[in-house]
Parts: C-alpha cells; sequence; structure tokens
C-alpha cells in the first residue's frame, strides 16, 4: 500500500485529461463482499475461525507477516530481528511514527504488553518458547527457552498488537490498514472504513461493507446482481448463470483446516481417545471434499498441510475402513460401557455447527452418516457463532465443526493450535522446549487424537473484474486492504 500512496500523490500533478484516463488505480467509495461465516470475536487473541482472522488481519498488524511465496515482510517491526549468539535472546526494533486508530502514537510499550497478555492467555499455542518480553529503548527484547524462527512466529495472528496490550471491546482500536465502523449482528454485516494514518498508506477502497449469510445462495445472488463485488460461493445462484458484470477469481492456499472437534457433553465417549480413532476411520473424506464451490481441497488425516510436511492422504484417510473403525469402537467399549454393541443405539451424539457457515450443515450430515455406520445416533444444531464459541469454551456441545488456520508450511504453528483447539497442552509443552518435531507430533496425535480433521480448503475469491489487487498470504487470509478499481465494469456477454 505504501507504493500505492505514491502513485497517488503522483497522479496529483498530471493534467486532468491524464488524471481520468484509466491508467492508474482510483480512490473509490464502497466495496460489498462477504465473510466465511460470522466472526465470533474480533480479539486477536482468540481469533480461530476464517472470518475471524480476515476481520481481526484487517484491524490490527502484526510485527511480521508471511507471504504466500514465504517472503516475510516486515509490518509494526522496523526490520529483521537482531539475535545474539545463543540465538536465546532476540532484539526486535519497531517501526516509528506509527498510529492507532484513536490517533494515538504506538509504543514499545504497547508491543510489549500485546505479546504478554498473548504468551499468557489465547495465545500460547504460538508463544510457548517465549520466557519474558520487556521493553528496550526503541525494541522490544525476547529471551526465549529454545531457538525458534523469531519472525515467523510474531507473523501468528495471536501476536497483533492492540492500544496498552488489552483486549478489544466493542470498538477495537488497532494500527490497520480498516477501522470498524459498525458491527451489525442482526442484520449479519459489519463496515470497516480505511485509516487515513495507516503506516503502509491508505487504501484504495473507501468502505468495504462485509455481510455473512445463513442460506446456500444468498451470497451468490448478491453477487449475480452487483450488490456485492466479491464472492466466496460463485457468480450467480443457478449453474450456468452469469452475473450482471464480467468477474475474476483468485484461488488461496490450502491453508484452512475444517475438523470435527469434542465437547463434554457426554464426557465418557467424547474423551476416549479410541471412539475418536473410530470416527476417524468410519468418514468418508472423498464425500466430504465434494462439499465446495469449486475451491481447491484436500482430505485431512492430520492437522498438517501437505505443503508442511504431511504425506500424501492415504486411501484409508480419503474412504475410510469400516472394519477398522468397528474394531476401534469395541476396544473403546472395554474402557465406555455407552458404546457397547447391546447399548451404543440407545446413543445420540449432538454436532453443533455455525449457522452462516452453509457448506458446515452439509460436512455435518456427512459426520452423522458416519457416526451411523458406527451404530450411533445423531442430531445436527445449527447456532449462532457466538454460542457455538460460547458453547465449546464451556463444554456443553457433543461434536462441533471447527476451523483452524496458520502459515501454510509452517508446522509446528499447525501442530501447537490443532492440539490446542482440541483442549491438549502437549504441544505446547514441546514448543517450549524445542521438542516438537514432525515424527513425535504424528505419533502423539495419532493416540491422543485431540481433534478430527476432515480436509484443507482454500477460498476462492470471484471479483467484479474492475475490482483488481486480490491476494490472500500465506495463512489463507485474503488481503482485502490491496484491493483497487481499474477501469470501468463491463457487463457481462460484452466483448
Amino acid at each position: 500500500m505504501r507504493g500505492l500512496a505514491v502513485l497517488a500523490t503522483i497522479a496529483i500533478v498530471m493534467p486532468e485529461a491524464a488524471a481520468d484516463a484509466e491508467t492508474r488505480p482510483k480512490y473509490v467509495g464502497k466495496v460489498d463482499g462477504s465473510l466465511l461465516g460470522a466472526p465470533a470475536t474480533l480479539d486477536p487473541v482468540t481469533a480461530q475461525s476464517h472470518a475471524e482472522l480476515t476481520i481481526t488481519g484487517l484491524i490490527f498488524d502484526t510485527l511480521y507477516r508471511v507471504e504466500l511465496g514465504g517472503a516475510i515482510e516486515p509490518r509494526l517491526a522496523a526490520g529483521k530481528p537482531e539475535l545474539d549468539n545463543s540465538k536465546l535472546v532476540a532484539r526486535i526494533p519497531i517501526r516509528k511514527g506509527v498510529k492507532f486508530h484513536d490517533a494515538n502514537t504506538l509504543t514499545v510499550t504497547d508491543v510489549a504488553a500485546s505479546l504478554e497478555r498473548a504468551r499468557t492467555g489465547g495465545g500460547r499455542w504460538a508463544l510457548a518458547p517465549i520466557v519474558s518480553v520487556r521493553v528496550d529503548g526503541d525494541a522490544v527484547e525476547i529471551a526465549l527457552k529454545t531457538p525458534v524462527d523469531v519472525a515467523i512466529m510474531l507473523s501468528l495472528s495471536p501476536t497483533a498488537i492492540t492500544r496498552q496490550g488489552r483486549a478489544p471491546g466493542a470498538k477495537p482500536i488497532g494500527t490497520g490498514p480498516f477501522t470498524l465502523e459498525s458491527l451489525d449482528r442482526t442484520g449479519k454485516k459489519l463496515v470497516l472504513g480505511a485509516f487515513e494514518d495507516h503506516f503502509g498508506g491508505r487504501t484504495y477502497l473507501d468502505r468495504v461493507t462485509l455481510h455473512w449469510f445463513d442460506k446456500p445462495d444468498a451470497e451468490a445472488k448478491r453477487f449475480e446482481t452487483d450488490d456485492s463485488q466479491l464472492s466466496t460461493r460463485g457468480v450467480a445462484a443457478f449453474t450456468g448463470g452469469q452475473p450482471k458484470y464480467k468477474a475474476g477469481a483468485v484461488d488461496g492456499p490450502k491453508a484452512l483446516l475444517v475438523y470435527v472437534g469434542f465437547g463434554k457433553k457426554h464426557a465418557d465417549v467424547l474423551r476416549e481417545p479410541a471412539f475418536r480413532r473410530a470416527l476417524d476411520l468410519a468418514l468418508d473424506r472423498n464425500a466430504l471434499v465434494s462439499v465446495n464451490r469449486g475451491e481447491a481441497v484436500m482430505p485431512a488425516g492430520e492437522p498438517v498441510p501437505v505443503e508442511a510436511g504431511a504425506p500424501l492422504p492415504t486411501p484409508i484417510v480419503r474412504t475410510g475402513d469400516l472394519g477398522l473403525a468397528r474394531a476401534a469402537l469395541a476396544d473403546a467399549a472395554k474402557r465406555v460401557p455407552s458404546l457397547d454393541a447391546t447399548r451404543a443405539s440407545q446413543l445420540t451424539l449432538e454436532i453443533a455447527f455455525e449457522d452462516t457457515r452453509p457448506d458446515d450443515r452439509e460436512i455435518a450430515e456427512r459426520v452423522a452418516r458416519a457416526l451411523g455406520k458406527l451404530g450411533i445416533g445423531a442430531t445436527l444444531s445449527a447456532m449462532s457463532a457466538v454460542e457455538l464459541r460460547d458453547r465449546i469454551s464451556r463444554g456443553t456441545t457433543d461434536l462441533y465443526l471447527g476451523q483452524l488456520a496458520a502459515p501454510l508450511p509452517v508446522a509446528w504453528a499447525w501442530w501447537s493450535a490443532a492440539f490446542t483447539a482440541g483442549g491438549d497442552d502437549w504441544a505446547i509443552q514441546k514448543l517450549a522446549t524445542g521438542g516438537l518435531t514432525m515424527a513425535l507430533a504424528r505419533k502423539e496425535f495419532a493416540a491422543r487424537r485431540p481433534i478430527v480433521p476432515l480436509m484443507f480448503r482454500g477460498v476462492r475469491m470471484w471479483h467484479r473484474a474492475d475490482l483488481r489487487g486480490m491476494k490472500f498470504d500465506a495463512t489463507g487470509r485474503p488481503c482485502l486492504e490491496e484491493l483497487f478499481v481499474f477501469g470501468s465494469p463491463v457487463k457481462s456477454g460484452v466483448p
């Protein structure tokens, strides 16, 4: 965006005719788009779903960002981490002159307090190697228990910087390229406004309105009529339909993990690893990955993408093995009487999912089929993102559908996030001591199964053809701050 700001400055001194020519991007008003569901929180420390990570990435900044190609870009950091000879002390210089949305200037104390809040709270999975954080002049100094790639660690979502390191309230204050103007949960939308004083330069878009939907075709209908200029669910409500204006599409990386998580409603059943293994083996993931709108999808037997070193999915991962699944269930029944063959049919488990992620209903139905193969009943419960998060935190669900995202090639981040999502601190403990290896993590995951991975998916973002600059970062977050309008919309069917 810094480069875009320079282009705008140059254009001011151009003659009027040249300024009106379609040779440069324009500052324009509102663009409407969508989210993959409703954000339950706007706190970057606890953000987990694709929708939450998208929004917090627009309101807040981290010290670094991992680009899709693997390059690490300093954001609020003024340069690379400076490591001492032991590689256990890192000094990160902080960019000067950065403004928060409330006009306060970012200080090193804000940075230190934000990292401290994350490492002692919901961001432990990302910052476990850190012993302490302190202010050191115009930098923060981080003491580590074990060597780690500091820049990658400080690119993870929980490390986003907030004012005085406090949890955001109803009106989040960050340093990001957009400010939150309004959040309407009843109307299923939020409005973001361009932050004029962003350190990277003002965005070309003045305002972005993002919607979420509880009907499968609602998003595509809005795009078809040009009520929205961005869509993740196609360009028209019906197969073969055409949008009002010509459109293009950009595919993001397969960096969103969809998984089954476990609550405590039937605690004796749900905490039993052999039951979780039985469910895993009963799943037909090839059928699951058909639940998409053309985006890239990969069945997942582990919570780490192939790009981070995981093996390609095996035939059993793809289609399951009912014989092995029933054997695992029989093993579980030795410790959980309600899973005995004579009693399992009396068991009904709830599968909870968010009502504004339309694909999740289809996914939940297929998870229910897997339970049915094991002789276990299921009910489906659609609920708001806020209610789902609350019920997960209180343990008042049986099964639920969740999402995780991390930089695509960073295996340790995936392992740590997955174990933590399942309420298991094993990966955090190993990460803190440098013992989180791929081989050990795979072994422990197979034994514990804190979650059951279903698939990795990308996001295909359709955009009106004159809306350009669409890209994704390494976590699969759409970088809406890079968008600009170039030229004019062209009606579909016009050469």
